[in-house]
């Protein structure tokens, strides 16, 4: 199994974001000097939920600084910009990484970004489907028109440059709900999976519910005529170990609560002022629910495994339940929740190496 680690660029106090930014990106330097074989971001927008607003200007950058881990998306939101454009702007990201991009994509799931940007939530799953088309079709063939709801190329147009990885980059697709894990199957992509997404819409059931899904998963695949265990899969996780286990708790405790504090001000703005979106019942309810109930306290969060915080005994126990469960090909570890400062996040990266990976390895 992989390890990877991830940035959200989660930084609670933005009054000197070029210092958050340095330090941050250093964590990707350090990363690939001590091991970790990949290293993942996320885009979010008007809020300090995540500071990075292009994943493709983030993974640009990231690009340039390191020089042999894989950079992956976790995800690039594709209803929120022109196909063609996403297309050319990572076929340009490939390039400058020398072919280390790992496509990661989904269609979003905070509605105050669907709203700032004039997008309609509704539809984002049809927009991800049209966006995912031509997306291939722009990245594989010499030139291509389209003919659809929300995008239209009538005359034939030919996206240069191309990426370096043939026939495509490894595309992989953010799943919760069972239409997700549905939508991969047919097209054949990898995916990603995250505790904090999961566990808000199943709550103690997230783990069991995890594995139906990836059961669903490779029965689909088996009626295509494909082998759905050899589909890569990843798991996000917000993690920390120290030699410590108490320790760990506590030092990473509050971040972790951050953040989920962040999730739940964001679902107490969506509940308010809007009603459940058709294409997210069930995780629009479902979060309202988990926050109501309760369920997004840090101890609980930590009961049910949804975050590691823990020596490094207990997080290869955590960790390797997990990957018997739901095949996982690699982990991800969150190392930076919240702010967590950089020094604190870089001495749980080292010992991860040396106490936690050499299991999986």
């Amino acid at each position: 199994m992989r390890f990877g680690m991830f940035s959200l660029a989660q930084f609670p106090d933005h009054s000197n974001l070029q210092k958050s930014f340095d330090d941050d990106i250093g964590l990707f330097e350090l990363a690939e000097e001590i091991g970790y074989d990949s290293g993942w971001l996320a885009e979010h927008l008007f809020s300090t939920y995540g500071a990075v607003t292009s994943t493709q200007v983030y993974a640009a950058a990231v690009a340039q600084r390191t020089k042999r881990m894989r950079l992956g998306m976790a995800v690039v939101v594709m209803p929120f910009n022109h196909p063609l454009r996403t297309a050319a702007d990572f076929a340009l990201v490939d390039i400058l990484s020398h072919g280390r991009l790992e496509m990661g994509v989904g269609r979003a799931y905070q509605p105050h970004e669907f709203t700032g940007l004039g997008v309609p939530m509704d539809k984002s799953r049809e927009m991800f489907e049209e966006a995912m088309d031509i997306l291939v079709k722009s990245w594989t063939n010499e030139k291509i028109t389209y003919d659809g709801q929300f995008w239209k190329i009538p005359d034939p147009i030919e996206l240069l440059p191309k990426p370096v990885q043939k026939p495509i980059p490894p595309i992989w697709q953010a799943a919760i709900s069972p239409e997700s894990f549905t939508q991969a199957a047919i097209h054949a992509r990898n995916l990603q999976f995250a505790t904090p997404f999961t566990y808000r819409t199943y709550r103690e059931a997230w783990k069991d519910k995890l594995e139906e899904s990836c059961k669903a998963f490779d029965a689909e695949c088996a009626r295509l005529g494909r082998d759905g265990k050899k589909v890569k899969r990843m798991m996000l996780v917000p993690f920390f170990v120290h030699k410590d286990r108490a320790k760990a708790k506590e030092m990473f405790g509050r971040h972790v609560q951050w953040f989920y504090d962040k999730v739940s001000s964001n679902q107490l703005a969506q509940s308010t002022s809007q009603t459940i979106v058709p294409g997210y019942e069930r995780t629009m309810s479902e979060g309202i629910r988990t926050r109501e109930m309760g369920y997004l306290n840090f101890d609980k969060l930590y009961e049910h495994g949804a975050c590691i915080a823990t020596d490094p005994a207990e997080a290869v126990d955590q960790l390797r339940e997990m990957q018997e469960r739901f095949g996982l090909t690699e982990v991800v570890c969150w190392f930076t929740p919240g702010g967590l400062p950089a020094d604190l996040a870089a001495e749980s990266m080292r010992l991860t190496m040396q106490e936690v990976a050499p299991h999986f390895r």
